[in-house]
Parts: C-alpha cells; sequence; structure tokens
C-alpha cells in the first residue's frame, strides 16, 4: 500500500545551505514561489527548526550535518553541481533523500516530494523497528503472563495464549503491553532492574 505523497510545502522553512549566493536567491526564489520560508547560508547550519535542507555536494562536509548519516531530522536534499565521484559517495553515504541538479532549479518542487517520501518512510521504518526492539525485550512477560493464566484459569498454553490476545484486543494494545496489564493486575510484575 503507498501512502499519500505530500504535495503541499506552503509554510514550511527551507534552509539552503550552499557557498554561491546566486544559487542560493535562485533557488530561494523557485522556493518562495511554492510558498516555503527560505534562508540562505553557508557554511554553518542556522539552530532553529528546519523542514527542509538543501545541501551542497560539491562542497558539504560531515562536519556541517550535525547526525549520523540516514538520520536527518528533515528531508535532505543535495544540490549537484559537478558530478565527481567521490562528492557523489558523500552524498550517498549521508543517505540524502532526494537530488536537484544546480543547472535545474526549476525541478525543485519533484526533489520536494521525493524528498518528503523517502524521509518520512525511513521515519515510518525507523519508528516499525524501535516498537519491535521494544516489543521482542518484552518476550518474557508475555511468557509470565501465559504462565500465570494457565495456573489462575486453569488452561492450557493455547488456552492462556487465547486470553491474552482477546485482552489485546479488548484494550487495543500489543499483545505484550497486554501481558503486562494482566502481571500488573496480579502484583506479579517486578520492579526495575529484577527483571
Amino acid at each position: 500500500m503507498t501512502s499519500m505523497l505530500d504535495l503541499n510545502f506552503t509554510g514550511r522553512r527551507a534552509v539552503v545551505l550552499h557557498p554561491t549566493e546566486t544559487v542560493r536567491t535562485r533557488l530561494a526564489s523557485r522556493l518562495d514561489v511554492l510558498g516555503l520560508a527560505v534562508e540562505g547560508h553557508w557554511p554553518d547550519l542556522p539552530a532553529e527548526r528546519i523542514d527542509f535542507l538543501f545541501v551542497d555536494i560539491d562542497m558539504g562536509h560531515d562536519g556541517q550535518l550535525h547526525w549520523e548519516p540516514g538520520q536527518a531530522p528533515m528531508p535532505v536534499i543535495g544540490v549537484i553541481r559537478s558530478e565527481t565521484p567521490g562528492r557523489l559517495a558523500w552524498a550517498l553515504r549521508h543517505n540524502l533523500d532526494a537530488f536537484l541538479s544546480e543547472a535545474a532549479p526549476e525541478l525543485v518542487y519533484s526533489s520536494l516530494v521525493i524528498a518528503t517520501a523517502r524521509w518520512t518512510e525511513r521515519a515510518r521504518r525507523t519508528e516499525h523497528d524501535v516498537e519491535a526492539a521494544r516489543r521482542a525485550g518484552m518476550r518474557h512477560f508475555l511468557i509470565r503472563a501465559v504462565m500465570q493464566i494457565m495456573e489462575t484459569h486453569g488452561v492450557d498454553e493455547l488456552g492462556a495464549l487465547r486470553k491474552l490476545r482477546t485482552l489485546a484486543m479488548v484494550e487495543r494494545v500489543a499483545l505484550e503491553d497486554a501481558a503486562l496489564l494482566v502481571l500488573n493486575e496480579n502484583g506479579t510484575l517486578p520492579s526495575e532492574g529484577s527483571a
């Protein structure tokens, strides 16, 4: 299933991190037409919140990006000028979300749409991975809750798991969270550090 594309950028804030003022100005005028508030900077990023970052690939360097590669807190679009292999490798290593040729600023809308879609998908995947890790770390609670339900209700493993699944559906929580509810209800949830 494909999610809806974000096609409206009005009111968002973009920063163009580029050493050449004419490029910053040209790109800012295109972004302004699309309703974005734009600032040009070089060499440092401003401290304020940014919705989009355009970064020069030729002169950009690791010290400008204050996050791990692929972990940008906003969509990042690489502005391509010379297409040298080393600079393209730098951009790919940072997992930039989209690219825009410096010679074709009129294609900025496509870059915004693609960057937003890629960044949103990456954020969704990260959120999913964090939730999966959280739930995997709670499996021992799941086992303890099933054992407790077996003991208190006199059912086998499948029956206990069925009861736990029903509770999870009724409470609209993950199975592992339902296990915590069972353990909390019966006062058998261990204190932190003793699990």
